[in-house]
């Protein structure tokens, strides 16, 4: 059976110390792995991360994740 294929966008960020400010740290493309004509949540399985369906016609939607830099 074919894959869903829906797409979104993970925006990973980070704090840089001493500021309010957050940043984009990596930017990764993803893709539902699932069949087509599921129900419920996409799931890219390789980036471990889920979303909901946008809006027929739409762009795909923007996922934020913010990650503290390790020292």
């Amino acid at each position: 059976m074919p894959q869903c294929g829906s797409q979104a966008v993970l925006m990973i960020t980070t704090t840089p110390e001493g500021t309010a400010t957050n940043v984009v740290r990596r930017r990764v493309e993803l893709r539902c792995e699932l069949n087509e004509g599921h129900s419920g949540r996409h799931r890219d399985g390789q980036h471990g991360e889920e979303w909901e369906t946008s809006p027929t016609g739409s762009r795909p939607p923007t996922l934020l994740r913010q990650e503290d830099e390790e020292k």
